[in-house]
């Protein structure tokens, strides 16, 4: 009986303690890093979760920019405007499909970006942080994206 009290309990933990959310407005499933919990979802136009820490997922209805597109074309797409001079720009693959990553800086300031085309809308992942906090927290946010997952 105690066995299974314990199990019982964490169970329950692990199912409580769960970071993963489910937007069907934004179209993903994701787990965001540790400390950085969903705060609100805005109903846009675009659809945006913002979490704690400074990461944000937007989803942006119509014919997304190409892959190959210029960082501050996708940006203006998404309504945000460019976070300062950009550092870099590459191309790579996740879970979610083909992506483009870009990083910029502005004054003390440091921003990620993860954009993520999709049929009929595309994705943007957003960080930013302190220069002192980037690196420990972009290397989260990049580890995380495994487990963004489009739901449409």
């Amino acid at each position: 009986m105690k066995r299974s009290a314990l199990l019982l309990l964490l169970l329950s933990c692990a199912v409580a303690c769960s970071r993963r959310m489910e937007s069907q407005a934004l179209g993903v499933q994701y787990e965001p890093p540790p400390g950085m919990a969903l705060r609100a979802e805005e109903p846009g136009p675009p659809l945006v979760a913002r979490f704690e820490g400074g990461l944000e997922l937007r989803s942006v209805q119509g014919t997304p920019p190409k892959l190959e597109a210029q960082p501050e074309e996708v940006l203006a797409a998404a309504g945000v405007p460019v976070p300062g001079r950009r550092l870099n720009a590459t191309q790579g693959t996740l879970t979610a499909g083909p992506v483009a990553r870009y990083e910029f800086q502005q004054g003390a300031s440091r921003t990620l970006v993860y954009f993520i085309p999709r049929e009929d809308r595309f994705v943007l992942v957003l960080y930013s942080a302190p220069e002192r906090d980037y690196g420990p927290g972009s290397a989260k946010v990049e580890r995380s994206l495994s487990t963004l997952k489009p739901t449409r």
